[in-house]
């Protein structure tokens, strides 16, 4: 997604990050990518806190005020929590607050037994806040900071249709409904998993996350998510895909790659975040009964459209006109 952004704004656009994560092959087109120091003993590739990355924040303090010395940018745009406490940390701006997350929603999700997370995160949501400017990436994240909503750029010129015909009734006896996407616990994929053995359909889990939690359901079958070809691969085997959420906030990325892709998408509507895009089925939140039969509706009339309303909706030249606007308004 941040390639997408930077891709968009193009020529000037500078990016700093941690050290960690591997390239896609793909060399920036027009912009510069800064890494911190890789550290590996420090790597932390799951979502949610980690000791290293608080060590990578504090390293980034100081990466990101010698690269404002040299650019001077016209802008600092700051994606998360983090980098928003980076930046100020740092002394940047202008700078925008770019909000991909509600932290008093999520943060209690990765140790829901110990207290007063809620609170911490509400705390670091009202900090980040604290910036020239905040934009969301949902509707639904916007409202709750009562922000301005900026919806993110989905090119699909690199995104292949799911190469078998969807729409064209179940490829097999037993469809298959594909969860694409990590198991924390803000996601809620028990209910997906609950849902599929309910109506009895194959449930494929594209994953990078450790399976072992998906032990106490036996009828799923892991897939690989690290490259594109997995991508490709596991939705080719899908006739749904299936999105549901725990935490409210954020913008699920196998939401869009599935439309993008132009598969029949279920979703709760906590998943959607206020959006109303075409090829979804909208099931109710925290119900696996009610999103098996949300399972056996899309099966039976597939939703339509999915690719349209992205290569519509997420047009990367109407991200790029935002953010100048954005720009223009903070100079």
């Amino acid at each position: 997604m941040l390639r997408a952004m930077l891709d968009a704004l193009g020529s000037g656009a500078h990016l700093l990050t941690y050290g960690w994560g591997a390239a896609d092959g793909r060399a920036p087109v027009g912009w510069t990518h800064h890494r911190l120091r890789n550290v590996p003993r420090m790597q932390g590739l799951r979502s949610g806190p980690s000791l290293g990355k608080v060590l990578h924040d504090a390293q980034m303090i100081g990466r990101a005020r010698a690269l404002a010395r040299g650019l001077a940018p016209d802008l600092v745009v700051a994606h998360n929590v983090e980098a928003a406490l980076v930046a100020r940390a740092a002394g940047l701006g202008p700078r925008v607050y770019y909000a991909h997350t509600r932290f008093d929603a999520e943060l209690p999700t990765y140790a829901p037994s110990l207290p007063g997370l809620g609170a911490l995160g509400a705390a670091l949501d009202r900090v980040a806040c604290g910036a020239d400017a905040v934009v969301a990436i949902t509707p639904a994240l916007a409202a709750h900071l009562g922000a301005e909503a900026l919806l993110p750029p989905w090119p699909t010129d690199d995104v292949p249709i799911a190469p078998r015909p969807h729409g064209a009734g179940p490829r097999s006896a037993r469809p298959a409904v594909l969860y694409a996407g990590n198991l924390d616990g803000y996601q809620g994929w028990e209910d997906a998993a609950e849902a599929t053995r309910r109506a009895g359909l194959r449930f494929l889990v594209a994953t990078a996350s450790d399976p072992a939690p998906l032990a106490r359901f036996p009828h799923a079958e892991v897939r690989p998510l690290a490259t594109e070809a997995d991508r490709r691969g596991a939705h080719a085997e899908a006739d749904l895909v299936v999105v549901p959420r725990r935490a409210p906030g954020g913008l699920p990325i196998k939401l869009l790659d599935a439309l993008a892709r132009d598969v029949p998408v279920v979703a709760t509507r906590r998943a959607l975040a206020g959006l109303d895009p075409a090829g979804v089925r909208v099931a109710a939140d925290d119900d696996p009964a009610a999103l098996a039969r949300s399972l056996r509706e899309a099966l039976a009339a597939p939703p339509r459209g999915g690719r349209a309303w992205v290569e519509g909706a997420l047009h990367p030249a109407r991200f790029r006109e935002a953010m100048e606007t954005l720009a223009q308004r903070l100079r």
